[in-house]
């Protein structure tokens, strides 16, 4: 049966993946990958084969002269990165980068499903890990991760995850702590998800003194490697939002929480002590990472600039927080965990049992940290998965059989939320491959340029961009902002001191920012009412409608002559 289910998810991944690849094909062959955090990725890819160190993850065409430090691991690149290395001999740079965008995550779609499926199998009844796998495949919005091009951290980040918990429910605790060390190690988004694993763990050595010294061995195993290996050149104390210096020092504060436990179980045979101790030594623990790393206890960004705040609240955010997202975005990755939710209760009201409570309570986790961060929605869609295979296989009545099937299949809440009314956006001429081409024929310079923009200049052309969807680029976001609010003469100022040489707006009412840029006094407002600046040259591109002014250089004190 195993066999069987691994060979389902050989077929369903290569499936999916030459359905995807042949109805995105056009834009993958221009390498227009899906996301702006795609393109920048694939520019630090190749960045990293011109020459740039490892441990420089400086991203040099973004925000002010001498770029953005960026938060990403190195981790995520090693795989496309060969890929690139060994063909391009063979294949050509382009090609060769073609292959490696549609691959990479290929490889990740089937290593989720492998893991859904040895997760149904954990939770008692064999014969599910198929229907979980069929459910997996179509698990909206987990499988967005997965699309050809997908090449950023998150999908390695949802199969970590699963990694890690199929570890545990194994009993395998030094490859469940090492495997939850490297998904800290590539970024913060699996936080709530190994927060959770942490506090069943716990709850399993409270209840029956079970081993959990090799969970710490683990991830002590995995934060020394970290450091060794990964520390970047530019390792910010005031950021918590991947490895950094707060987050290598709570990884380390955690080893020695779970190593102390393991050492003091065969001293502690009454459950009302080890209670008292769990309790007292974590609290020990969160009080020493309090003082010693306060930047993992407020947002993992960071002291947030008010005016980026004000201005770009969900990219600032990065994605925002559920209560910000439009009705059709809420049915559309709601939908699924709420169900997949609902499933393990149940199962759990019938018949509780370990592997039931850890993934259940991940799903309430994920779903609760998705009021701060939509995107911990993409671990409940996930994991939603084995608990649904295994109620629609408990259900007895036929015809509620068939309505929870219907009801797991993610793509279905997907289209259910096309049909609500959804937020209006920037038009789709803004990014596609046309407008890239004919931007990249220009003489290369920095934009000042709507976020959504900025992602895809980095990776599509030679260009600079002053702002885009990264915290750490607090100065050329607060650039960005005041360019676009100031009026006419003062933007002037402005461009010249930040070096701008263009200034782009999307071809829509918005220009594709966000509505509080838009004074009526502002910048914005003029160019989108086509009252531009004298000191403004409208630069026409072949083949799109993007709005772009090329800034006229103009001699005076603190002005580029």
């Amino acid at each position: 049966m195993r066999g069987g289910a691994n060979t389902l998810a050989l077929l369903l991944a290569v499936a999916l993946t030459a359905l995807w690849t042949a109805l995105a094909w056009t834009d993958l062959a221009a390498l227009r990958l899906p996301e702006p955090d795609d393109m920048v990725r694939l520019a630090q890819i190749r960045d990293w084969l011109d020459g740039q160190s490892f441990s420089d993850l400086v991203q040099a065409r973004l925000g002010p002269p001498g770029g953005t430090p960026l938060h990403w691991s190195r981790l995520p690149d090693l795989v496309p990165a060969l890929i690139i290395w060994l063909l391009s001999p063979l294949m050509g740079v382009a090609r060769t980068e073609i292959a490696a965008v549609i691959f990479w995550p290929e490889l990740l779609f089937f290593l989720h499903l492998l893991l859904i499926g040895g997760l149904a199998r954990r939770l008692g009844e064999g014969r599910s890990a198929a229907l979980a796998l069929a459910i997996g495949a179509f698990a909206f919005p987990a499988i967005a991760l997965f699309a050809p091009g997908r090449i950023d951290h998150h999908g390695l980040q949802l199969v970590l995850s699963e990694a890690m918990l199929l570890a545990l429910l194994s009993s395998r605790l030094l490859l469940a702590g090492a495997v939850a060390g490297v998904s800290l190690a590539v970024g913060a988004e699996a936080t709530p998800v190994i927060a959770t694993a942490m506090l069943w763990l716990a709850l399993g050595w409270v209840s029956d003194r079970r081993a959990v010294a090799g969970f710490g061995f683990g991830l002590l195993i995995a934060s020394l490697s970290a450091l060794a290996l990964l520390r970047p050149q530019i390792w910010p104390g005031e950021f918590c939002d991947s490895f950094t210096p707060p987050a290598f020092t709570l990884m380390l504060m955690a080893s020695g929480y779970w190593l102390v436990l393991g050492g003091l179980a065969p001293r502690l045979p009454d459950v009302r002590w080890r209670a008292g101790v769990a309790l007292l030594l974590g609290a020990l623990v969160l009080a020493a990472g309090w003082l010693a790393a306060p930047a993992c206890f407020g947002s993992p960004y960071g002291a947030a600039d008010p005016l980026l705040q004000r201005v770009w609240p969900e990219q600032v955010g990065e994605y925002g927080g559920l209560l910000r997202q439009s009705p059709a975005m809420l049915i559309a990755w709601l939908g699924l965990p709420l169900i997949g939710l609902g499933a393990g209760l149940w199962l759990s009201w019938r018949r509780t049992s370990a592997a039931m409570l850890l993934l259940t309570g991940v799903l309430i986790v994920s779903i609760l940290a998705s009021f701060l961060q939509l995107r911990t929605l993409w671990f409940a869609a996930a994991l939603a998965a084995p608990l649904l295979a295994q109620a629609i296989i408990a259900i007895r009545i036929r015809a509620l059989q068939v309505l929870a099937a219907i009801a797991s299949v993610g793509l279905v809440w997907q289209g259910l939320g096309l049909l609500a009314p959804p937020r209006a956006v920037a038009a789709e001429t803004c990014t596609d491959r046309h407008t890239l081409l004919a931007l990249d024929r220009l003489d290369t310079g920095t934009f000042a340029a709507p976020m959504s923009l900025s992602g895809y200049l980095i990776g599509a052309t030679q260009h600079r961009s002053l702002g885009g969807p990264f915290h750490r680029d607090r100065a050329g976001n607060r650039a960005l902002a005041e360019l676009f609010l100031s009026s006419p003469e003062e933007a002037r100022y402005v461009a010249n001191l930040w070096t701008v040489d263009y200034v782009a707006l999307c071809p829509s009412a918005t220009g594709g920012l966000p509505p509080p840029l838009l004074r009526p006094s502002g910048l914005a407002a003029h160019l989108l009412s086509g009252a531009a600046p004298d000191w403004l040259d409208p630069v026409p591109l072949v083949g799109s409608n993007l709005l772009v002014w090329r800034v006229r250089a103009i001699a005076g004190p603190g002005l580029r002559p």
